[in-house]
């Protein structure tokens, strides 16, 4: 039941006090057990309790009915890009200045529901032009997200006070309930000593830096897109009526308010489609993963699951099995329930939860501290985290423009920004300070471009200037082809390629496990003895095993053989403890003079944590780590021949194309040139970069990064003693 209903069944009260679950919308709706621990999803291990949240009861202490006024100027309306309403509110008037809000949907989603135990497809037609946001006029802090298109439904936020409009069906004189929320409802996330996926402790101070600032550049100036299929259980489905057009409507404006949330880490969130349903995570790997392409797959479910409000897998965005979310949303607080979409799909980004020295503008609360509030948005620690996930290859399906994607947009918008299909360029709002493009948005005269990491004072950057370094010795460099913007597809070495005799690239990184131990412990950690591996690893414990307790095997997996180097990371030279959030712990094991150092953040979730060994990482002679086996490495699917594809003058990139060093032209390397590949762009003469800022440069790859460096490195570093040794031998075999 709406909250407009029952105010018809209440006309003549003014003023009442009451909570949402007063309303029937409870778990009653549906037959079942009423255990409010998401058990469903639960046995399908999305929903597991690694994280605790609860949200306080919402209760709405104030209503009254309004008539918005909608502005027009002289000659006739303001034009739709931007409107203006006036609001009597508590007996004072307020202006609200809006603009329009596009592109949060892909144009003809697909809606999938069952009838009678048939699979039905819907493409609803929804206006890219229903969606405002704004503030009100003289309202420090403000903030407004309506859609127009059926009156004037969604939120307000006014002084720290949370409103909500909802037009009355019945009413022929445009009036619409404007309810006030007595006090500020959030959802607060505990994370236990079941906690979610454990990231490099480096990364939680938020004190990494970057080793090149082109790359930190690349990775900041694209947009990313995020596409979102969103699956509503039956519950949730009743809760709206059951009716699909109401249930579709109301996610689109969800959808919407997430974005808002979204807006600090440049990423967008799109609906890519949706399906009304009841059950959700092996239907989505078997199922959903080949009926519509997608980032990420949320659930939305409709009971109140007393301590657990969401859960997510941790980084999970762009992979083939772990991209999935829930939410609950038993509530009708639509921008609550968006922070919390929000916050999850933080998470499957790679954003972990904020400690206390993230912080974000204005706010006592960000969007990824355990207390989500309504006003909150991402801290300077969730773009770290955010973009530690985009460095390690893991958001490239962030960057691909969902639309059009083989469907004709309904129309382009100039003026939002966002370059579509007939736009040589928008300048939005700002055009009057931009020398490349006008309000037309079309290049103005003798510009070749107006924006892309292949595009400087507006001209295309020369053939072969370097748009994106190496990050490491496993990826491959991209140049400027001289007659384009954009700056060619990320490419790396093929998995498998093997570097420093010994080690393997796998994902565009390569796997060495004493650089690991320095990513969470600093320099001049590194990978520990043999010794230690055995000592530790044969355990069968939290801190040493090749895998943890399944439904068939209760107990953790003890390594044997050369698996004792696939288990837990074993790191030694640590000469300070890295922070680390609660409940997540570290143990030593004495050896020696030193110690073996061992870590463990208690996650029973099928995604490894970084106290595991990093699959790919070389764990005997032509062996690598496999789901906590040594095996043999070509499993890693290389299968480049250099000397007769590259003529022994290149390597093979992930698309088997070979990527040839200087002095040898592509495809094949054998011919004179200047190196690159097919898919590259041509690099240009080996000269130097001068800066990033525009002095144009070099083709020339910079050499790959080592190590972090140390925050305060001692003028000599320790020896690597007897971990040295173990690699030395592993070289020796390799090359014998």
């Amino acid at each position: 039941m709406s909250l407009v209903a029952l105010l018809k069944d209440s006309a003549k009260i003014k003023f009442q006090t009451w909570a949402p679950q007063k309303w029937n919308l409870r778990l009653g709706l549906v037959p079942g057990p009423s255990c409010i621990r998401l058990e469903i999803l639960m046995l399908l291990v999305i929903f597991v309790p690694s994280m605790y949240c609860h949200l306080g009861s919402i209760y709405y202490s104030f209503y009254e009915i309004i008539i918005p006024k909608r502005l027009t100027v002289q000659g006739g309306d303001i034009p739709v890009e931007g409107l203006s309403y006036l609001l009597l509110m508590q007996g004072q008037k307020h202006l609200v200045h809006l603009k329009v809000k596009r592109n949060h949907f892909v144009n003809n989603f697909p809606v999938y529901s069952y009838h009678n135990g048939l699979l039905g497809q819907e493409s609803p037609f929804i206006s890219h032009d229903c969606h405002y946001e704004g503030y009100i006029e003289g309202v420090s802090g403000s903030f407004v997200s309506v859609n127009i298109c059926a009156g004037l439904r969604g939120i307000l936020i006014k002084e720290e006070k949370s409103y909500s409009s909802e037009p009355m069906d019945s009413s022929r004189r445009f009036e619409h309930v404007l309810y006030t929320m007595a006090h500020q409802a959030r959802v607060s996330c505990g994370v236990t000593s079941r906690d979610s996926h454990v990231v490099s402790t480096s990364w939680q101070q938020g004190s990494r830096k970057p080793h090149d600032l082109q790359a930190l550049s690349y990775l900041w100036s694209h947009k990313k897109y995020v596409e979102m299929f969103v699956v509503v259980n039956n519950q949730r489905f009743q809760m709206w009526g059951s009716n699909v057009n109401e249930t579709v409507q109301t996610v689109v404006d969800v959808i919407a308010l997430a974005n808002s949330f979204t807006k600090r880490n440049k990423h967008r969130v799109v609906l890519a489609g949706m399906e009304i349903w009841t059950n959700f995570n092996h239907w989505r790997q078997e199922m959903l993963f080949h009926r519509a392409k997608h980032d990420v797959a949320h659930m939305i479910v409709g009971h109140h699951p007393g301590q657990n409000m969401g859960q997510a897998f941790l980084s999970g965005a762009c992979s083939s099995g772990f991209v999935a979310a829930v939410e609950s949303f038993h509530h009708e607080d639509a921008l609550l329930f968006a922070a919390l979409m929000a916050h999850e799909l933080g998470h499957n980004l790679g954003i972990q939860h904020d400690h206390s020295a993230c912080f974000c503008k204005d706010k006592h609360f960000c969007l990824m501290h355990e207390n989500i509030t309504k006003e909150s948005g991402f801290s300077n620690c969730s773009s770290d985290y955010y973009y530690q996930f985009l460095r390690e290859h893991k958001g490239a399906c962030l960057f691909n423009k969902p639309w059009p994607r083989g469907r004709k947009r309904r129309d382009s918008a100039c003026g939002n920004g966002v370059v579509e299909d007939t736009e040589q360029c928008d300048c939005g709002s700002a055009c009057h300070l931009d020398p490349c493009c006008d309000a037309t948005c079309t290049l103005k005269e003798n510009v070749e471009c107006s924006h892309g990491l292949c595009c400087l004072g507006c001209t295309f950057r020369r053939k072969g200037f370097l748009c994106r370094p190496t990050q490491d010795d496993c990826d491959l460099p991209e140049y400027c082809d001289g007659s384009s913007a954009e700056c060619p597809a990320d490419s790396y070495k093929q998995d498998g390629t093997l570097y420093d005799r010994i080690h393997y690239c796998s994902g565009g990184q390569c796997k060495n496990p004493d650089n690991q131990c320095v990513n969470i412990y600093g320099y001049p950690a590194r990978s520990a003895p043999e010794d230690c591996y055995i000592s530790i690893n044969t355990r069968g414990d939290r801190f040493g095993n090749c895998g943890r307790p399944t439904e068939d095997q209760q107990t953790y997996v003890i390594c044997s053989g050369d698996n004792v180097f696939c288990g837990k990371l074993i790191c030694t030279g640590v000469q300070s403890l890295p922070r680390v959030k609660a409940q997540h712990t570290v143990i030593q094991v004495p050896h020696d003079n030193d110690w073996c150092w061992s870590m463990d953040a208690h996650n029973i979730t099928d995604i490894p944590d970084d106290g595991d060994v990093r699959v790919g990482t070389s764990c005997a002679p032509n062996k690598v780590c496999m789901d906590h086996s040594c095996v043999h490495h070509s499993i890693l699917l290389y299968d480049c021949r250099t000397e007769e594809s590259c003529h022994g003058k290149g390597v093979c990139n992930n698309l088997r194309h070979c990527h040839c060093e200087f002095g040898f032209a592509p495809p094949d390397c054998k011919n004179p040139g200047n190196g690159g590949s097919v898919d590259s762009g041509p690099p240009g003469m080996q000269v130097t970069n001068n800066n990033e800022s525009g002095i144009e440069g070099s083709a020339q790859a910079p050499p790959a990064p080592q190590a972090p460096p140390p925050e305060a490195p001692p003028k000599e570093p320790a020896p690597k003693e007897e971990a040295g040794k173990r690699q030395e031998k592993l070289k020796e075999k390799n090359e014998g």
